[in-house]
């Protein structure tokens, strides 16, 4: 199984790796990636392979049948070449931005008002929260966001670590999804703010709170009974 370096280094920016599958030329699987795939509604990475003097930019990176697999722009690569990778950073960390500003976002709403996320999507510009929260009122969602950015201002770290399913299934607060988590998961991954929240998630984020910046809102909308979405933006 190809190794996912990113679950336990989210800072990894470049790796040495080995090109074991190759797929109509321009999809790529490697012995090891930092390169986190499309899922749970957060973007693909984006970055380079380079082999010698050769560049292959990586223009989409999913998950299939359990493994990474990058596509990249141009065909050349083969079974057995090692290749050095390098993360766009940029796009990165904007994405870790925005997937940790939505964990206060969640953890805040649950904590205060109950609610628990029902969808969302976060790309490297902005960021979308579905919950389920049964009346629609902007001076409530705006009080809320309010105090996300508080908790953002005590700059709390942000730690990753592992637990058994069965202590997951015992704390009914870890959960911020509405529709828990994939029953195939035995071992499941923490992201957990320090002294405010933690929740079972797969993806990247930033050290401490502060680099999050400010949590702003673009859009609310009310998408009928029980189904409010909130978009936000970070300055």
């Amino acid at each position: 199984m190809p190794e996912e370096l990113y679950l336990n280094n989210m800072n990894l920016k470049k790796f040495e790796a080995k090109v074991v599958s190759v797929t109509d030329g321009k999809f790529i699987i490697l012995n090891q990636t930092v390169f986190y795939p499309k899922s749970g509604g957060v973007a693909n990475d984006e970055g380079v392979l380079k082999k010698d003097s050769e560049i292959y930019n990586v223009v989409y990176v999913g998950k299939f049948g359990g493994k990474v697999s990058h596509e990249v722009d141009k065909t050349g690569l083969c079974v057995g070449d090692k290749v050095i990778g390098e993360l766009d950073w940029i796009r990165r960390f904007k994405l870790m931005r925005y997937h940790t500003a939505v964990h206060v976002v969640s953890g805040i709403f649950y904590k205060n008002l109950g609610v628990k996320i029902t969808g969302g999507d976060i790309s490297i510009d902005q960021g979308r929260v579905d919950f389920n929260l049964e009346h629609f009122d902007r001076n409530e969602i705006e009080k809320q966001i309010k105090e996300c950015n508080d908790i953002i201002q005590k700059d709390y770290p942000v730690e990753v670590y592992y637990m058994d399913r069965a202590e997951v299934e015992i704390d009914p607060d870890l959960t911020k999804l509405a529709k828990g988590f994939p029953k195939n998961i035995k071992t499941v991954r923490i992201v957990d703010i320090k002294g405010f929240d933690r929740q079972p998630d797969g993806g990247c984020h930033v050290s401490s709170l502060k680099e999050i910046g400010k949590i702003q809102i673009s859009k609310l909308i009310n998408k009928g009974k029980n189904n409010r979405r909130l978009y936000i933006t970070l300055e």
